[in-house]
């Protein structure tokens, strides 16, 4: 006898917040906060106005891949989407990994150079009063 479970299994899904940005036929380019993504879909959030069940989207993703998707359920401004397409989620925090150690390595890099900090040492032993 076999036991099935009484829903069927969800994707694995990476929970983060990341930033993406998304357009349907109705809504111009807006910002997303993806609350969770997996290779068949997301859960995001908007500010603004959010899409509608049904609706056909453009979602540019945070490693600057573009998606086409679905939007399968609205509450408020939080939704779901069904990629088009499955992707490859490895692939995608691979690239956001080097992408971050690049920020790091230019951010480590900026912080030492703009914060130089050039001393006259000439007259280290006189101290002056105010």
């Amino acid at each position: 006898m076999h036991h099935f479970p009484a829903h069927p299994q969800r994707d694995v899904r990476e929970r983060r917040l990341l930033r993406g940005h998304m357009q349907t036929e109705r809504l111009p380019l807006f910002d997303i906060l993806i609350r969770n993504i997996s290779e068949h879909g997301l859960c995001a959030s908007c500010r603004d106005l959010p899409p509608v069940p049904g609706e056909m989207a453009e979602i540019q993703l945070p490693d600057n891949r573009t998606v086409t998707a679905t939007v399968r359920w609205v509450n408020e401004q939080v939704f779901g989407v069904a990629f088009d397409t499955p992707i490859s989620l490895a692939l995608m925090l691979q690239t956001l990994q080097r992408l971050r150690e690049l920020a790091e390595r230019n951010a480590s890099w900026e912080v030492k150079s703009k914060h130089r900090v050039n001393t006259n040492h000439r007259n280290q032993g006189i101290l002056r009063r105010v």
